[in-house]
């Protein structure tokens, strides 16, 4: 099975501040597999009822969350880590910088190796356009 992928076109200013347009390959996500999915789909491949893997599941989340709050990375072999990135405005002195000016800015997280190994295997094609005459139900 492969990727299927759109082609964007995206406008910018270049440094002359002429507007130059580019085109780029964008991923089509077919759908997102939801939390109830994964649980049957992880039942279905172990010796775990559905309630079991949900049961873990919500105590990942617990279990990440309290371990982010305390400075902790979370790492999930194969998987990948899961830890906060810190920031503060530029100072002139390490005095200067205050916990009252530093500041979470987001969630990183950096994939396992095993994980990061897939996208050496990935195929892609692109999107075909809908047949004429066809009308998406899209609302």
């Amino acid at each position: 099975m492969s990727i299927i992928y759109k082609i964007w076109k995206k406008k910018f200013k270049n440094k002359n501040g002429e507007v130059q347009e580019k085109f780029y390959a964008c991923k089509k996500t077919k759908r997102t597999l939801t939390t109830e999915e994964v649980c049957q789909q992880i039942a279905e491949a172990s010796s775990l009822t559905e309630g079991d893997v949900m049961s873990a599941l919500l105590g990942l989340s617990m279990v990440t969350k309290r371990g982010l709050t305390m400075g902790y990375s979370v790492n999930l072999e194969g998987i990948g880590t899961i830890g906060l990135s810190v920031t503060s405005p530029a100072m002139d002195s390490p005095k200067d910088i205050s916990k009252v000016r530093v500041r979470a800015n987001r969630i990183t997280f950096r994939p396992d190796k095993s994980l990061k190994a897939i996208l050496k295997s990935l195929r892609f094609s692109i999107e075909q356009p809908p047949p004429k005459g066809y009308v998406s139900r899209k609302r």
